[in-house]
């Protein structure tokens, strides 16, 4: 296999068959295309700790859980001393990586690249690692189980990743902050692509939140069986559009979106076609005029583990009160300020008179700001971890007033009909696997926290005002 076909088949692969071994020698090949890549100054910064013994193999998960999925765990140490500059100590390290990864690939093993290593302090400690050593990643090789391999993954366009002698400003530079304002929605449409990128892997639904929120939407709507015509706005990556497909499987149904990408992942994801209702309306045009040359050669790439379909996007609809309800989950959080009531107004204008439309968004009178605080203490206040209450929620992320939503409504000529209040207290089930690869002492705390919550649980009506998700509920004048 040539390196070209070898970074091409290489994939990031999570099942293994753990009852076949790996040779020593082809391990040891594999190790030693490490030591064949770059280094910073030649210093090769970089040395391989291989869990091979059990009773420690065990003892290494409970810190990183990925160590069990392979029957064989390198652990790649670099020098934090040595070639300082530049982070060319990393760097080294991270090249070494990529020659095993590729090797690995030619020689059909299957492998992974980890770097979420729980306490660092502890692995270190476990692996008798020197205290000027870091442990940078760990990596998993095994011969994959099953004979499909993953699901080729989306790249971004090569004419938009390449910049000529200077950076174009606003070609795939994003904002670096959670606050909706400091983006344009162009910028959020770009966002949401990129996301698209990854397929359903990480957008999958988490019970706790999810689950609650899917069944107060069904209790607003009525039963599934009913036949009637439903928008869900700003959809991104379809994970509620998915679960509305199949709640409401007579449904007609559609999505309000500002790109065609989003369309096609969600036609793709909910297995059947989606109308199509553009945001803002003025831009209809232009995205079906872009969709008109679709690429025929479509059929042979995938996406985020979708197949790519040859579509033709449907012709944008104009007209207004042609649904019977909309839903507009966990969108206006993301939306910059001053473009929120330009969105629910284009979706209320779609619904009939008389007609219902959900909004649930994230209460900022809740323990919501609180927890986003412990995250910035985490480091993770980044945009990639915007504070959402499920990490399937993409991009920008602010917490709305309750008196600020119900506002945007009666602006929109809606009226008020019900509320559904949910999270008056945090679900531990759902943040303690979040906090694995956190410090001890952070676990400690979540510990805690949860035990107190526990003991507040029998209070938790009266806590309802504090609920940190509301679904309301609206019925066009």
């Amino acid at each position: 296999m040539d390196v070209r076909d070898a970074i091409r088949q290489r994939r990031s692969v999570r099942r293994f068959d753990r009852d076949r071994p790996v040779p020593r020698e082809l391990l040891l090949e594999v190790l030693d295309a490490g030591r064949w890549a770059p280094s910073s100054c030649n210093l090769q910064t970089w040395d391989f700790v291989v869990a091979e013994d059990e009773d420690l193999r065990r003892e290494l998960a409970r810190e990183v859980r990925s160590l069990l999925l392979a029957p064989v765990g390198v652990f790649v140490v670099y020098d934090r001393e040595l070639a300082r500059e530049g982070h060319g100590n990393i760097q080294s390290a991270a090249a070494c990586i990529m020659n095993m990864l590729l090797a690995a690939t030619a020689r059909g093993l299957a492998s992974l690249w980890v770097n979420a290593l729980g306490e660092r302090a502890r692995v270190r400690e476990l692996l008798g690692v020197p205290e000027e050593h870091e442990v940078l990643a760990l990596v998993c090789l095994g011969w994959p189980a099953g004979s499909e391999p993953p699901p080729v993954p989306e790249r971004r366009p090569l004419d938009e990743v390449i910049h000529w002698n200077r950076f174009r400003a606003g070609q795939g530079a994003l904002p670096r902050s959670p606050d909706p304002d400091d983006w344009t929605l162009a910028q959020i449409g770009s966002y949401v692509r990129r996301k698209l990128q990854s397929g359903t892997r990480f957008d999958k639904p988490d019970p706790a939140f999810f689950e609650p929120v899917m069944e107060a939407v069904r209790a607003h709507l009525g039963a599934g069986e009913q036949a009637f015509r439903l928008l869900d706005v700003l959809p991104g990556p379809g994970l509620f559009s998915e679960a509305l497909r199949k709640a409401y499987p007579r449904a007609a149904l559609a999505v309000m979106e500002s790109s065609a990408a989003s369309h096609f992942f969600c036609e793709r994801r909910c297995g059947a076609p989606l109308g199509f209702v553009p945001f803002p309306q003025s831009a209809g045009a232009k995205i079906a005029a872009s969709c008109a040359q679709a690429d025929a050669a479509a059929p042979s790439r995938e996406s985020g583990g979708l197949a790519v379909v040859p579509s033709v996007l449907p012709a944008p609809s104009v007209a207004a009160g042609e649904f019977d309800a909309a839903t507009v989950l966990f969108r206006l959080e993301g939306v910059p300020r001053g473009l929120r009531l330009q969105l629910l107004q284009e979706a209320a204008a779609r619904v009939r008179p008389g007609g219902r439309v959900l909004i649930a968004y994230t209460s900022r009178r809740s323990w919501h700001l609180p927890a986003y605080a412990l995250r910035r203490r985490l480091g993770r206040d980044t945009v990639e971890y915007a504070p959402a209450p499920d990490g399937n929620i993409i991009g920008p992320y602010e917490p709305l007033a309750p008196g600020a939503v119900r506002e945007l409504a009666r602006a929109c000529g809606l009226v008020e009909v019900g509320e559904t209040r949910l999270q008056a207290l945090p679900d531990f089930r759902a943040i303690g696997p979040r906090l694995r690869s956190a410090g001890l002492g952070v676990r400690l705390l979540a510990r805690l926290a949860a035990i107190v919550a526990t003991l507040l649980r029998p209070a938790a009506g009266l806590l309802q005002p504090l609920a940190r998700i509301r679904i309301l509920c609206l019925k066009r004048a």
